[in-house]
């Protein structure tokens, strides 16, 4: 959960949720923001769902439908499903209290109005909005949002940099929800593009790709129409050179752009949103190579920031509530009080149903005043641990709340950890998180990375040293911890007492395929399946006898 400061002490509650994949909810009420995704809740990847986030949101605040003064959603279909009103309605929604909101100005919202800039550009990339929206550029200042600019709503969508991406990654053999793992893949590849650009970009900003046909053949189809070498399609890691030409493409037509924009708007700050900017290459290179002073990506750029763009637009732009909510940390779950955490440690059937995987096993636990002491040795001897802290992370990282963690060398400890636990394809690197006063001692950053969005060099100084940490071209894609982030800040700083390192290898806390644990009993079910060490819940270590 999320605080701020209620300047107008206006207790106007709004709920935002959206359909579509990566669905979830968000709820604004009397100075405090809950949010959390479908699929935390109903364990299906990418749900389309709302209903259980929508109650989850509404029982952490301790607040009732009819408390509700708008309801706010959004889609990125021209039109809602089916029976979607006949569904709220259903549920005690009154048809008066809702309203929609753009797809591309929710993304807007979720970005500017969590940032701390008062003026700002503001820069939507993703697959697809409304209106056939792929890119969409605004200006905003205090509580004001306009567009001006974006691609030609007359084009094929395909022809937008997000669903270019897409169809390189399924050149590769993957859906569209797995662009990670062709951002991983490229560092493998090489440059077999014969210098034929992908992107071309008008006066106005608007970008087109020369992809032609739609995205299962777009990039196949580009490829075979201008003899470039990407390996034969659908082929996964073989594919790496198809991976490393859209990465590289999408670099250079975003940082011209983002070049561009601020030569006709001489704006320092730089506010961005969309799937496009979980890219952490390309947000590094935005601060590296464009006049940008600041940039602001919340954590949940992609889809899972939908519901709180929503509940934003209709808190500030219906309501009149200033800009005063500037986002201090991504937890926006509810907490887990230690009753709920004995009775699923102790199997209380009649509360949590648990699995044979879970009623099989013995367990021992202790409650620890200091936790992060035990853990530190631990990890310090090797050892992986599923780490849990009060809310979970909105967005789909893992930010130390919600992690599995382990030491970051010696190199094989990403290997052990893949072949324990998380069963992904090799080529897929794991993530450093790290003290933010030591950041530049180890990674080429000046920059806070609070989000895991931001992907750095390391100093070739350190490279043994966190070796389990950093990508085949020795990079990490780093969350930079401070005071604000809780536990996981005194875990590093015991840590760094214990091994000398203010560095732990941090990953989600779920299998393959699946969404992050969201409660205790989903981290119990994960630890029993799984060839983890040790279980944290808040203040109790959990092993198994």
């Amino acid at each position: 959960m999320h605080s701020f400061k209620n300047k107008n002490h206006n207790n106007k509650t709004v709920v935002g949720f959206n359909t579509g994949h990566n669905s979830g909810c968000a709820i604004i009420h009397d100075g405090k923001i809950v949010s959390i995704s479908e699929e935390r809740l109903d364990r299906k990847k990418n749900s389309d769902g709302y209903i259980k986030s929508l109650f989850y949101c509404l029982k952490a605040l301790k607040i009732n439908v009819s408390d509700v003064d708008l309801f706010v959603s959004s889609s990125y279909h021209k039109r809602l499903p089916d029976n979607f009103m006949g569904d709220l309605v259903s549920l005690g929604f009154k048809k008066e209290k809702f309203i929609t909101v753009d797809h591309h100005l929710s993304h807007a919202y979720s970005s500017y109005f969590l940032s701390p800039f008062k003026k700002s550009l503001v820069v939507v990339i993703d697959g697809l909005g409304n209106e056939n929206d792929t890119e969409s550029y605004y200006v905003a200042d205090n509580k004001k949002i306009t567009k001006v600019g974006g691609n030609n709503s007359k084009r094929s969508i395909y022809q937008g940099i997000g669903r270019a991406y897409e169809s390189f990654t399924n050149y590769c053999g993957w859906s569209a929800q797995e662009a990670g793992k062709t951002m991983g893949l490229a560092a493998y590849g090489k440059d077999a593009g014969k210098g034929i650009n992908l992107f071309e970009i008008s006066e106005n900003c608007e970008i087109n790709s020369k992809l032609s046909g739609n995205y299962y053949h777009g990039a196949v189809n580009f490829a075979k129409n201008n003899n470039l070498n990407f390996g034969r399609p659908f082929s996964g890691f073989n594919n790496k050179d198809a991976a490393f030409y859209i990465q590289d493409q999408i670099e250079k037509i975003i940082i011209e752009l983002i070049n561009r924009l601020y030569s006709k708007y001489k704006i320092d700050n730089l506010c961005l949103a969309g799937g496009v900017f979980l890219n952490g290459i390309v947000n590094k290179k935005i601060l590296d190579e464009t006049p940008i002073k600041n940039i602001f990506i919340p954590p949940c750029c992609d889809d899972t920031g939908q519901p709180l763009g929503n509940a934003l637009y209709g808190y500030i732009n219906k309501f009149g509530n200033p800009k005063d909510i500037h986002l201090k940390h991504a937890y926006l779950g509810r907490e887990y009080k230690d009753a709920e955490i004995i009775d699923v440690i102790e199997k209380k059937q009649e509360i949590y149903p648990l699995p044979y995987e879970v009623k099989s096993k013995n367990f021992g636990y202790k409650k620890y005043k200091d936790i992060t002491k035990p853990v530190a040795k631990l990890l310090n001897e090797g050892n992986i641990v599923g780490w849990f802290q009060g809310s979970s992370e909105i967005g789909p990282r893992a930010l130390g709340h919600r992690s599995i963690l382990t030491k970051p060398n010696p190199a094989k400890m990403k290997d052990i950890l893949n072949e324990k636990i998380k069963h992904r394809e090799m080529f897929r690197p794991f993530a450093p998180i790290i003290l933010d006063e030591y950041k530049s001692d180890y990674f080429e950053i000046n920059t806070e990375s609070p989000y895991m969005l931001l992907v750095a060099k390391s100093k070739q100084s350190q490279i043994k040293n966190i070796s389990a940490v950093l990508h085949f071209d020795k990079t990490g894609r780093l969350q930079t911890v401070k005071k604000t982030n809780g536990k996981i800040y005194n875990l590093l700083k015991e840590y760094k007492n214990i091994s000398g390192l203010p560095v732990l290898l941090n990953t989600s806390f779920n299998d393959s395929g699946e969404p992050i644990v969201e409660s205790p009993r989903d981290a119990m079910v994960m630890f029993a399946k799984n060839k983890i060490d040790y279980l944290v819940l808040n203040d109790y270590l959990i092993w198994k006898k």
